[in-house]
């Protein structure tokens, strides 16, 4: 049975990652790395080193160019920065072709619903930490329930080796980080959809051996804003 070939837009350090776990766990299909710049993708397949694992070139600021390297592909996993998700997601439904993106875009990408159901393509935006898997499982604890009043979500990410001055590290796209903290933030507030300053409401969370932390609103539900209906408090 022949596999599928599917792309990996962008190798930063979450784009090279999926590459070497898809490598890994899917060992029957073709795994495309790609990138704008042709060294570093060509780096992340041949640090790799799997006879299933490629690479190419390409640039998300040449859209028609972008279009015709999915093509060639049956699925993509979007990996770029937050400023081109939206631009990789909408050439998916151009070329026809199905797509998980785990970018932070600023942009609605349910704006692209009706097209990829004409597409006849599936496209899973926001399919990271939070949003993404927070989503899932706040879905997955949704459809179990009768009804739901209110669905609250806290995700952090503490360092192994914290650096200074912050105390973090970073792992994914700085962009996507900066803007996660700047961009205002949807929640459900008594029944209705509101927006708070990134970084307000402000309250202190205790964990076992961690200590106190701090905790506060960002833009992360995103879909869940869309799918779950009915609740007075969400964020």
């Amino acid at each position: 049975m022949v596999g599928l070939k599917i792309l990996v837009l962008g190798c930063g350090n979450v784009g090279s990652a999926i590459v070497k776990d898809l490598a890994r766990y899917l060992p029957s299909n073709q795994i495309v790395a790609a990138d704008r710049n042709p060294d570093v993708a060509r780096k992340v397949a041949e640090e790799i080193g799997k006879e299933n694992v490629s690479w190419t070139q390409a640039d998300a600021s040449k859209y028609d160019e972008l279009v015709n390297i999915i093509k060639k592909h049956d699925l993509v996993v979007g990996a770029l920065p937050g400023s081109l998700g939206y631009t990789s997601a909408k050439a998916c439904v151009d070329a026809k072709v199905s797509m998980v993106d785990i970018s932070y875009m600023p942009e609605n990408p349910l704006t692209l619903n009706e097209a990829a159901i004409k597409a006849d393509i599936t496209i899973v935006p926001d399919c990271g930490v939070a949003p993404g898997l927070s989503n899932l499982l706040a879905g997955r604890g949704a459809s179990r329930l009768d009804q739901i009043e209110s669905i609250h979500i806290m995700c952090g990410g503490l360092p192994i080796t914290p650096v200074p001055p912050l105390g973090y590290t970073i792992t994914w796209s700085v962009e996507g980080l900066i803007d996660e903290y700047m961009r205002p933030a949807r929640i459900i507030e008594d029944g209705k959809l509101v927006k708070k300053e990134a970084l307000s409401g402000l309250e202190i969370i205790e964990f076992p051996k961690l200590g106190k932390l701090e905790a506060f609103y960002t833009d992360g539900l995103r879909t869940l804003l869309e799918t779950i209906k009915g609740v007075k408090s969400m964020w």
